[in-house]
């Protein structure tokens, strides 16, 4: 009996310790995302990063693009059609529930972050308000 005390103790404090690593973790994260947020300098840099020749999305690839007016544009498609020529899927009508919103708008950003913009569009004006005031 008093084995079994001693190994329950055991693996309660192993799983205690786990979740505590992890509040560490995530109160990290939390801290780095504020100050990407509300440090204007951090957020310029990350913005440039990310938008740069060596990020993800990049606005341009060659100094000749710097000196094109105008956005370097991919080849248009005829509408209704997408790219194996197929016809194109219904668009979704506007997510009602805020976690079906920001569910399809985190799965939009890991298919196509470029273009997330129309889910953001789309969404009711309440939704982005409920959102930055759980962010405050």
């Amino acid at each position: 009996m008093l084995d079994s005390a001693v190994s329950w103790g055991k693996q309660a404090t192993h799983t205690l310790t786990g979740y505590a690593n992890f509040a560490v973790q995530e109160h990290q994260e939390n801290l780095a995302y504020n100050e990407i947020l509300t440090n204007p300098d951090v957020l310029s840099d990350y913005t440039l990063k990310y938008f740069g020749p060596e990020g993800p999305c990049p606005v341009y690839e060659t100094e000749a693009d710097l000196e094109t007016r105008g956005y370097p544009t991919a080849q248009v498609q005829q509408p209704g059609m997408n790219v194996a020529g197929l016809p194109a899927p219904p668009m979704a009508e506007a997510p009602q529930a805020p976690q079906d919103f920001w569910g399809s708008f985190k799965q939009q950003m890991d298919v196509d972050p470029s273009q997330a913009w129309r889910i953001m569009n789309q969404a009711d004006p309440r939704v982005m308000a409920n959102k930055l005031f759980v962010m405050e």
